[in-house]
């Protein structure tokens, strides 16, 4: 049966849309403001009084671990009443001359997460940490070893210079003698190396000096003055072999 428009529903007038919805607090729906306001303030009252039975629990523990760690030992414990039967009197101490601890051994508590041995690990630590340095300290290089590192470092440096000086100087006799790769590599200055990627990294290796510093000096000098007559120390290119024999003092800095 069709229904009257009296008793047909107008959505648009105020009596409908001022009915007093109900409630809806089924879990998962979206809260008011005021709801979400209330929520926050209830979740966080029981966090709080979680925090305080969690607080007053370990704080009651520990006053109860403290007054028993201080408690004497009496009649109750089982080990007391051995001692006394074993004729043991208590503020004595143990042992048939009464020679020992009166006292029980301490306890000490372990609150902490950390390995049982790591506080002895780390002493150790700190005694091998002052047992090496002293040991460096003692053993340290002397007076002798020391003033001889710094002369051989001084050495050192005097033949650098003075195989840059010949081997400007067997550069510059070479090309004036048309000679336009060097007979060894450390005859001529250093250049910036190319690099040849067809060649095998064994042969890069062997290319990388086998000689010592000094001895390339010793080698160059030597075809200089055998090649050129000429005397890195003097400054000289000698007439003959004879003539550089006769003038100059020797092939070495010192002979100067």
């Amino acid at each position: 049966m069709a229904a009257t428009d009296d008793e047909e529903d107008d959505y648009m007038s105020d009596a409908f849309l001022n009915i007093e919805t109900v409630k809806d607090v089924r879990p998962g729906l979206l809260m008011t403001h005021e709801q979400q306001r209330l929520h926050n303030q209830m979740k966080k009252r029981k966090e709080c009084q979680l925090i305080n039975k969690a607080t007053g629990a370990k704080a009651m523990e520990e006053q109860q671990r403290q007054e028993g760690l201080e408690k004497a030992i009496d009649n109750t414990n089982k080990g007391f009443t051995l001692l006394q039967k074993m004729g043991y009197k208590p503020g004595s101490g143990i042992g048939k001359n009464n020679s020992g601890r009166v006292e029980p051994i301490g306890i000490v508590l372990k609150t902490d997460r950390k390995g049982l041995g790591r506080e002895a690990a780390l002493r150790d630590i700190r005694e091998m940490k002052k047992s090496m340095i002293q040991s460096r300290r003692s053993t340290g290089p002397s007076v002798c070893e020391y003033r001889e590192r710094r002369a051989q470092e001084a050495a050192e440096k005097l033949d650098r210079l003075d195989l840059f000086r010949c081997q400007r100087v067997c550069r510059q006799m070479d090309l004036e003698q048309d000679i336009q790769e060097p007979s060894e590599k450390f005859f001529w200055p250093e250049e910036a190396p190319e690099v040849d990627a067809d060649k095998p990294e064994e042969e890069k290796e062997e290319e990388i000096n086998i000689i010592s510093l000094s001895e390339q000096l010793e080698i160059l000098k030597f075809y200089l003055r055998r090649t050129y007559n000429y005397c890195v120390y003097c400054g000289t290119v000698y007439e003959d072999e004879s003539d550089l024999m006769e003038e100059c003092p020797g092939p070495n800095r010192q002979d100067h």
